[in-house]
């Protein structure tokens, strides 16, 4: 747990000015327990000093170890608040499938990357993503295929993991079994309940939700226990019934395996406020609240809760920071999958003999996208468990990267507020309040 320092969390959590509305209501006896448990402790360090050395030890940890190959830049749904049609085409963009040519090159150039910029012993992940990529099955099926090749001889590591996010329309038993066969974890999309989830995820004509199609792609993962996380967007119908929203995943679904609330990003289409910003983050307390005891994992709160008990800071919420490769259908190779459409920071091609996206600047100022380096963030109490959100949405929103996310700031200092008051609540039981899960979000030990 963090230390609270004076009338600041330690520098992994409060840089500059009190936190005020904090520490301002906690009590005699609130403190005197924090002080019993060393938690509250007389001011040590000059605060930017510790951010100087921190920023600069936390980007040296971010590694290479992710890719993402967009096997179609097309989908067969046409949902409303969909975050890829909102970015300007400076060209007429037109929707291709990557060829298994093009996969291969990619597949060899991650291999080779990895070994030379990856971090032996770390995860790495391969997401196979669109667009919708199961409209391009077959090359779903020789990459899941090539990979496990490489691995078997040794040139990709066998922490090598396959990711792919579908929206599950067309996912058939065929495919559920083929995954299942081949450990692939799979990600679908669903909002809620059919009133709720067919409000926006529409097919292409707006004449028809997909509703029945994914609730059917998941009870044949399930069939075939396929690791299968659920993808679900805090739209402003969601938030309104999440009650009732997560009464449906737990009773009716039965998830088991995860799920990850979504904050929505900027899109004209569904316009949102502050108020929006607040119950999202609401919403995301509420339900880690109900998970952590039925010991369900969800990735967007269990982010901030593992940096504020492990005092491990969050360099950056998004891997653009050097830890991701994006490969476009056509071969091209960027940073950021919300901007393949108008081929935004896209540089270089799989095509290219010995590329490097190091040596060729891919991720020159990307790097520094944290808000260890953003100004703006440094008197921020949540700094530290922050991550800085989306550079795509904040710059679709304002016109630049480097400005604010401020979705994440509501989620970010309301998170910090709740694990602070969760603390000294727990340690008056003498308890811990982590779910049973270990490092990797199984099931496991009490941390």
């Amino acid at each position: 747990m963090p230390r609270i320092i004076g009338e600041k969390i330690l520098p992994l959590f409060k840089l500059a000015k009190p936190i005020g509305g904090v520490i301002a209501e906690i009590g005699d006896r609130e403190t005197a327990l924090l002080k019993r448990e060393k938690l509250l402790v007389l001011r040590e360090n000059d605060d930017f000093s510790f951010l100087r050395e921190m920023r600069e030890k936390l980007k040296k940890e971010e590694t290479l170890e992710i890719m993402y190959l967009l096997l179609s830049d097309r989908c067969n749904l046409s949902c409303t608040y969909c975050f890829e049609d909102s970015p300007i085409k400076s060209v007429q963009f037109k929707p291709t499938l990557m060829s298994r040519e093009v996969a291969k090159k990619a597949i060899d150039l991650f291999a080779s990357l990895i070994a030379k910029y990856g971090k032996t012993g770390k995860k790495k992940i391969v997401h196979l993503y669109g667009g919708e990529p199961l409209l391009n099955y077959k090359v779903v099926r020789f990459v899941i295929g090539y990979i496990e090749e490489l691995k078997q001889k040794k040139i990709l590591p066998s922490e090598c993991e396959i990711v792919i996010v579908t929206n599950g329309t067309l996912l058939n038993e065929e495919m559920a079994k083929f995954f299942a066969k081949h450990r692939v974890t799979v990600g679908v999309s669903l909002d809620g309940p059919q009133e709720i989830n067919d409000i926006y995820r529409v097919t292409c004509d707006k004449r028809r939700g997909s509703y029945q199609k994914v609730v059917a792609a998941y009870n044949l993962l399930k069939k075939h226990r396929v690791t299968t996380g659920l993808s679900t967007t805090l739209t402003p119908i969601v938030i309104q019934n999440f009650d009732c929203v997560l009464d449906f995943f737990i009773n009716e679904l039965g998830i088991q395996d995860g799920i990850s609330f979504n904050i929505l990003h900027y899109n004209p289409a569904v316009p949102v406020d502050s108020e929006y910003y607040k119950k999202a983050a609401e919403s995301l307390i509420k339900a880690f609240e109900r998970f952590r005891n039925l010991g369900i994992y969800e990735e967007r709160m269990m982010r901030k809760v593992k940096a504020f008990v492990n005092q491990r800071p969050m360099y950056a919420d998004c891997s653009v920071v050097g830890n991701q490769l994006v490969i476009a259908p056509d071969g091209q190779i960027g940073v950021c999958q919300d901007f393949v459409k108008p081929r935004a920071y896209f540089k270089g091609s799989v095509f290219e003999s010995n590329y490097d996206p190091f040596e060729r600047g891919l991720f020159a100022d990307w790097e520094y996208r944290s808000p260890f380096y953003m100004e703006q963030c440094f008197e921020c109490e949540a700094l530290g468990i922050c991550g800085g959100g989306c550079p795509a949405s904040a710059e679709l929103k304002t016109g630049s990267r480097w400005n604010i996310d401020e979705r994440i700031c509501f989620h970010s200092k309301l998170t910090l507020k709740w694990l602070i008051w969760e603390t000294i609540r727990k340690l008056e039981l003498n308890s811990l309040f982590l779910p049973a899960r270990d490092s990797d979000g199984r099931k496991g030990s009490q941390v």
